[in-house]
C-alpha cells in the first residue's frame, strides 16, 4: 500500500477519554469514537485503569472505527498514539501485570517526598531534565510507595512501562517509550535520550527494568502477527512511535517551528512553545522536552485551572444544560462580580465550582470560568515568552470550539486566537508523526498541508 493511499489509525490515550481516530494522508479526519477513560478504581486518592480494561476499550473502539468506516478501516497503514505520561503499570518477568495502571493523578503517594527531594536537589537536574519540580503526582514518587508498602511485590517488578510502553508493546513486542513522555518522569537526560543514571539511583530502579527511547516519529517496522489478527489489520502495517499528547496537539495545531506558541484547555490547561535551543531559568516553572526532530525542544507550562472546572460545574447543575447555552449565558454576565479562585488547590477549587452550581446565577459562574482560565493562560503565556506575545496563539481542546471563550482569551491577553480547523487536532498530529515516520515527509511539509487554522478572533 503506497503512502498515498493510506489510512492512519490513532488511539489517543487521554485522562478523560480514549478516542480511536482514522485520518487519511491530507489530515482528513474520516472517522472517531470515544469511550470514557475506563476507571476501575478512581475514588480517594486511588486512579487506577485495570490492564484488561484497557486492552478491551482499544479492541472497541477499534471495532466501532470499523464499523464506521469499513473501507478506510481496510487500508490502514500505520498505527500510532498520543498519550498521558506518568501514568504506568508493573511487569513480571514473564512480561504479566503486577498492577493496574496507576494514572498520573492518582495521589497515594502524598507524602512519599524524600526521593522527589532528592532528585530536586541535585545541582544539574533542571539542566539535565528539563523538569522544573516534582510532585507526588509524578511516576517516581508512587515507584517509592511499591518499595514501601509492596516489597513482596516489587521484588517481582522486571519491567516499568508508561502506558503508552504498554500499547506500543501489545502492538509490536518491542519495549520502547517516547522521548516526550518518558523525560517528564524526571529520570531522563532530554539532550542524549537516555535515562539518567543519578537519578535511577535515587529512584532505586534497574535501567534494565526501563525501555529504550526513541524520538517521536520513529518507524518501528511491521506490527506483530498477533495485533494484525487482534485488530483486523494488514499484516504490513506499521507501528509509528507517537508522542505525549500536549506535543502531538502542538504539531495538530502547526506548532512545529520557533517561537509558535500554542495552547490546550481540557482536562488542564497546558500552553506549549517550540525552541531551537535550550536555556532554563531557575525557579521558572516551564517543561522542556525534546520535540520530534533533534536539536529543537518543546516549552510548556501546564496546570489544573482548566476545562475541568466548567464540566465539574455543569455536572453538578440540578438540571443539564449544553456548552453553547453555558457559553450564551456567560456573555450575558458580563457584570459579573465572582471571581475564581484560582490560588486553591484542585480538589477544593472542584468543590467551589461544584457549589456555585446551586448557590450563583449559572452565567456568572460561567463567565468567571471562562475569566479565570483566561488569566491563568495569560501568566503561562508570559512565563513561556516574557513581555513578548507571539502573534497569535494556536488553539486546541474542547474549549477551542466555544468562540465565546476564545473572544475572551483574546481579549484577556490582547492577542489573535486561531482554533484548527480539524476536531481533534492532538489526534491529528499523532497521524502527522505516523505519516512522517512512513513516508519519510518532513513534519513542515506536513503541516502545511494537513494544519488548516479557523479566521483568527481579534482582541478587543
Amino acid at each position: 500500500m503506497s503512502p498515498a493511499t493510506a489510512t492512519l489509525l490513532v488511539f489517543d490515550l487521554g485522562t478523560s477519554y480514549f478516542k480511536g481516530t482514522l485520518f487519511d494522508t491530507d489530515g482528513q479526519l474520516l472517522a472517531l469514537d470515544r469511550i470514557p477513560t475506563p476507571f476501575t478504581r478512581s475514588s480517594g486518592d486511588y486512579s487506577e485503569v485495570s490492564v484488561s480494561a484497557f486492552d478491551d476499550g482499544l479492541l472497541a473502539l477499534a471495532q466501532k472505527l470499523r464499523q464506521q468506516a469499513p473501507e478506510a478501516y481496510g487500508t490502514i497503514a500505520a498505527v500510532t498514539f498520543s498519550t498521558q505520561t506518568n501514568s504506568f503499570v508493573l511487569l513480571d518477568a514473564d512480561n504479566e501485570a503486577l498492577t493496574p495502571f496507576v494514572i498520573w493523578n492518582d495521589r497515594r503517594a502524598k507524602t512519599y517526598t524524600a526521593a522527589l527531594d532528592r532528585l530536586m536537589a541535585l545541582p544539574d537536574f533542571y539542566e539535565t531534565t528539563g523538569v522544573p519540580g516534582l510532585s507526588p503526582e509524578f511516576m517516581v514518587a508512587k515507584l517509592q510507595w511499591y518499595q514501601t508498602e509492596t516489597p513482596e511485590l516489587w521484588e517481582r517488578v522486571a519491567r516499568i512501562a508508561l502506558i503508552s510502553d504498554y500499547l506500543t508493546e501489545r502492538f509490536t513486542g518491542q519495549f520502547v517509550t517516547e522521548a516526550g513522555a518518558a523525560g517528564l518522569t524526571g529520570l531522563v537526560n532530554i539532550h542524549t535520550l537516555a535515562w539518567w543514571p543519578e537519578a535511577l539511583d535515587i529512584a532505586g530502579i534497574e535501567e534494565d527494568s526501563l525501555p529504550d527511547i526513541v524520538r517521536a516519529g520513529s518507524n518501528l517496522g511491521p506490527i506483530s502477527a498477533d495485533a494484525a489478527e487482534r485488530f483486523g489489520l494488514a499484516p504490513t502495517c506499521i507501528f509509528v512511535v507517537g508522542c505525549l499528547d500536549q506535543y502531538a496537539g502542538a504539531i495538530g495545531a502547526g506548532n512545529i517551528a520557533p517561537g509558535i506558541v500554542s495552547e490546550t484547555t481540557g482536562t488542564v490547561l497546558a500552553t506549549v512553545r517550540c525552541a531551537d535551543s535550550f536555556s532554563v531559568t531557575p525557579d521558572s516553572p516551564v517543561f522542556w522536552g525534546p520535540s520530534a526532530e533533534a536539536g529543537r525542544y518543546y516549552q510548556m507550562v501546564f496546570g489544573d485551572v482548566s476545562a475541568n472546572l466548567l464540566e465539574a460545574f455543569r455536572n453538578a447543575l440540578p438540571e443539564p444544560v449544553d456548552f453553547d447555552t453555558l457559553g450564551a449565558l456567560a456573555v450575558a454576565a458580563t457584570g459579573t462580580k465572582l471571581t475564581l479562585p484560582r490560588d486553591l488547590d484542585t480538589p477544593e477549587l472542584l468543590d467551589h465550582v461544584r457549589i456555585w452550581a446551586t448557590s450563583e446565577s449559572t452565567g456568572d459562574a460561567v463567565r468567571a470560568i471562562f475569566l479565570g482560565v483566561a488569566e491563568t493562560l495569560r501568566d503561562q503565556v508570559t512565563e513561556l515568552c516574557g513581555a513578548d506575545r507571539p502573534p497569535a496563539i494556536h488553539s486546541v481542546g474542547g474549549a477551542a470550539k466555544s468562540g465565546v471563550w476564545m473572544k475572551i482569551k483574546a481579549d484577556t491577553l490582547d492577542v489573535p486566537f486561531r482554533a484548527v480547523a480539524c476536531d481533534e487536532p492532538t489526534s491529528l498530529g499523532a497521524a502527522l508523526l505516523a505519516l512522517h515516520g512512513i513516508a519519510g515527509t518532513s513534519l513542515i511539509d506536513l503541516v502545511a498541508r494537513c494544519v488548516h487554522l479557523e479566521a483568527p478572533i481579534a482582541p478587543q
